[in-house]
């Protein structure tokens, strides 16, 4: 296994600066625009990169009639 790699010519490794990856998430909440100032209120924060993710309900979800899976009494 290597032990530094390099993204966009910066060094990431044991004995190199932190590289900051900032967590975008839902924060942006479907906004195009809000999701660009996130990003760049991100760099303006000394983040290097930006962690973006998409996914459906169906990718989060356990398709399953086991008990242990139902939720019950509102919790």
């Amino acid at each position: 296994m290597r032990e530094v790699i390099n993204i966009n010519d910066r060094s990431i490794g044991a004995g190199c600066p932190v590289y900051v990856i900032a967590e975008l998430s839902a924060n942006h909440n479907q906004d195009f625009d809000r999701a660009v100032e996130l990003i760049y209120a991100a760099k303006a924060a000394g983040a290097d990169a930006v962690k973006l993710q998409t996914y459906t309900p169906d990718t989060m979800t356990v398709d399953s009639d086991q008990d242990y899976f139902q939720l019950k009494n509102g919790t």
